[in-house]
């Protein structure tokens, strides 16, 4: 059975956004599915991280990479402040899109299609190419969509207007995959109309081979001969000028700032390692012996906030940061630590909903990982695989102890043998399948 699979983020793209749809095209053949997939070519992605050429399809999908419209004056009147309604990529994405579309309908007998979201533009996209060549639609949502709010709207309006786009591509769709169930509980209550059987949960995955899960894990304590590394690997989609914007009231911001709305707060300074900043200063004041033998190294992207915070912590000889490598060096990295640490975002007065793609990558490494995250599904996930130490992320006492009995020797976890082999890629993928062939032309 062929689909056509709709992606603007693909390698050799290097962002988190181009991993899931890689895998999904990458395993779909073990189900008797062949993707056929459209994207961008790569110089359509200016200025964007690439990453080595596709490997791993070995003829099992059929690639088409269509030209994308160069930016105009008329985008960047789009993207002022106040017509800063949606992203451009779907608009200059569109007449390269439908052509192919068209050119791939004729030359393959399509089942069914699939768009995978982010950029949001490219929602709307997905639905007219499905009516236009009368398949049914599932629409994989990889991240939040209205409700996603690293910073506030423009204006109330501006949400309204985003969250009925957001529900028309929803209600066209045939079925909507979401990666954790706190976005389908917030989804569900944002467009109740929606019928709740169209949504399914498909986490990501991990793509490294299934790794051996022991009963037990206990590292042995830190010395000097073997001190002990806390490992990073990602972005933070966090600024101090955003999170700003979420939390100052209305009269201390500028007068054109004034309208500015949010449905809910989101905290995303807790994404960052603010908090297990903390946790190191308390740490070194109550044990200096120990956080002398502890190494703390980053893989990233460097923001200058980033160097900032190292330095208002005091921690300029402490926290190593390697900058951006490229997907293998990132595994390699993983598995040369001793622990690895994790974050997220804090919705007051709620659950988080986003598990961050690397936590997948880091659960195949089967090693701890120090765990400073709000209520919500990346809690929950982390808490299911038995790998987590819950360290509190407002509370740097408790999580100076909690890594004071990691670096002894102390901390002892009893990870889930059969819930981590599920996330296999291979298993995921199998779950996405199915719903491929629920929905897809007989």
């Amino acid at each position: 059975m062929k689909v056509l699979f709709i992606t603007h983020q693909f390698p050799p793209l290097n962002i988190g956004g181009s991993h899931r749809p890689f895998k999904f095209v990458k395993h779909l053949h073990r189900s008797g599915i062949t993707p056929v997939v459209i994207t961008p070519e790569p110089a359509a992605h200016r200025g964007a991280a690439l990453d080595k050429e596709v490997a791993g399809l070995d003829g099992h999908a059929v690639i088409i990479r269509t030209a994308v419209d160069p930016p105009t004056w008329m985008d960047r009147i789009r993207g002022s402040y106040y017509l800063n309604t949606l992203d451009p990529e779907g608009r200059r994405w569109r007449r390269h899109l439908l052509a192919a579309a068209e050119q791939a309908a004729r030359d393959h007998d399509l089942k069914a299609v699939i768009i995978s979201i982010p950029p949001f533009s490219t929602g709307a996209l997905g639905v007219e190419v499905a009516r236009h060549l009368k398949l049914p639609l599932l629409v994989d949502l990889r991240d939040a969509w209205s409700l996603w709010l690293i910073t506030p709207y423009v204006s109330r309006l501006h949400f309204l207007w985003r969250k009925a786009h957001e529900r028309r591509v929803l209600r066209a769709a045939d079925a909507i995959t979401v990666t954790s169930p706190q976005t389908i509980a917030d989804l569900q209550a944002l467009h109740p109309m929606v019928p709740a059987e169209r949504f399914h949960l498909v986490t990501n995955g991990y793509d490294q081979p299934p790794p051996v899960v022991p009963d037990g894990i206990q590292l042995p304590p830190a010395t000097p001969q073997r001190p002990f590394t806390i490992g990073y690997v990602g972005s933070f989609y966090y600024t101090p000028y955003q999170r700003d914007l979420m939390f100052k009231p209305w009269w201390r911001k500028k007068p054109w700032q004034w309208p500015q709305y949010a449905p809910r707060r989101e905290d995303w300074r807790y994404r960052s390692p603010w908090a297990f900043f903390s946790a190191l200063q308390e740490l070194r004041r109550r044990r200096p012996d120990l956080y002398d033998l502890l190494h703390v190294e980053f893989v990233g992207d460097v923001p200058g906030w980033l160097t900032d915070m190292v330095k208002e912590h005091g921690l300029e000889g402490k926290v190593k940061l390697h900058g951006r490598v490229d997907h293998d060096a990132s595994i390699r990295f993983q598995a040369s630590c001793d622990a690895l640490l994790i974050t997220s975002s804090k919705v007051v007065g709620g659950r988080d909903y986003s598990i961050a793609g690397k936590t997948f990558e880091y659960v195949a490494q089967v090693k701890p990982m120090l765990a400073f995250v709000c209520e919500g599904a990346q809690r929950d996930l982390l808490a299911r695989t038995g790998l987590s130490i819950d360290c509190p992320p407002d509370d740097p006492a408790t999580a100076a102890e909690r890594i004071i009995e990691l670096l002894e020797g102390r901390c002892v976890l009893r990870p889930d043998r059969a819930f981590i082999l599920d996330l296999h890629i291979e298993r995921i993928a199998a779950r996405f399948a199915r719903i491929v062939q629920r929905i897809a032309l007989p």
